[in-house]
């Protein structure tokens, strides 16, 4: 895998706070439906519905398959990355602010290369570029770099799947948990060493024309339910960087166990929602699960 994928994951995650879910294609009443990226969790008869996302969809991927609506009217808690209550960009803002920009004096043209601040600059094709990220860490000037390509691609994460199922949830009143806060998601970037930082930026900026095409790939590979395909883009060569992997993944897949198992202990399910990242390979959910004998099948 090369840095791109690995800083696209990061930067795509941050931007959307939470996870966003593609929908199968429509098939008539003659067919079998497609799988969509859904999994039914079941511990004797205790239930957890259990979706992995893409994080920024068209209008086009709706209506949604079935098998998420029939998730959702059966649960009744939704429980994603983050309670997104909390995760308006006036709270967010100031903080994601105060973590991105250095506060003691550095500046981004003295944390990285001269080559990376010129490909920066290039990107952003603007007399203004250089003032506008010169108090920037790294890490902001990926995931502000990467927004600007999302929406240049035409996905939109307020079509996420988290806030439409966010939405339903408060119309229907149903409990709506979080699995940790927007600053820890936030604070797992801020971490990351600085020459990391630099790695997954410049990944990101050698292949930026590219993403709009694999951010297409990732949705139409959501929309088959087909999870080995999504393993080999997001997560292909992720293991090379085991700072990152361990961070980004492995920590938060084991952190969020204990909840998960919460859920199965309940006599409702609830649908839990994340991102497609941490559903699959083996440090993903779904094989945590499996190794704890619970039946796992996709919907």
């Amino acid at each position: 895998m090369t840095h791109r994928r690995i800083a696209r994951y990061c930067a795509v995650a941050l931007v959307a706070s939470v996870a966003v879910c593609a929908a199968a294609a429509a098939q008539t009443t003659a067919q079998r439906p497609a799988k969509s990226f859904l999994w039914k969790i079941e511990s004797g008869s205790r239930v957890l519905y259990l979706a992995g996302s893409v994080h920024a969809l068209t209008a086009d991927v709706y209506p949604l398959n079935p098998a998420f609506e029939g998730a959702f009217a059966d649960a009744d808690m939704l429980v994603e990355e983050i309670d997104l209550s909390q995760g308006d960009l006036l709270t967010l803002g100031p903080m994601l602010l105060a973590k991105g920009m250095y506060q003691d004096g550095r500046t981004f043209d003295s944390a990285v290369s001269k080559e990376t601040l010129a490909l920066v600059l290039k990107r952003l094709d603007s007399p203004m570029a250089q003032q506008l990220i010169r108090g920037m860490k790294p890490w902001m000037v990926m995931l502000m770099l990467t927004a600007m390509q999302v929406q240049q691609a035409g996905l939109d994460v307020n079509l996420g799947l988290d806030k439409y199922f966010f939405d339903k949830a408060q119309a229907a009143r149903k409990t709506v948990v979080g699995l940790e806060t927007a600053e820890s998601q936030i604070d797992r970037f801020d971490r990351m060493p600085e020459a990391l930082q630099e790695q997954l930026l410049r990944g990101t900026l050698e292949d930026l024309d590219a993403q709009s095409t694999e951010l297409a790939t990732i949705v139409a590979a959501w929309q088959r339910g087909d999870a080995l395909s999504l393993e080999r883009t997001l997560l292909g060569g992720f293991k090379e960087y085991p700072v990152a992997y361990q961070s980004l993944i492995v920590e938060r897949n084991n952190n969020w166990m204990p909840q998960l198992e919460m859920c199965l202990a309940r006599p409702t399910p609830c649908l839990v929602v994340v991102g497609a990242a941490h559903l699959i390979g083996s440090d993903g959910l779904l094989a945590l699960l499996q190794k704890r004998g619970y039946r796992v099948e996709q919907q």
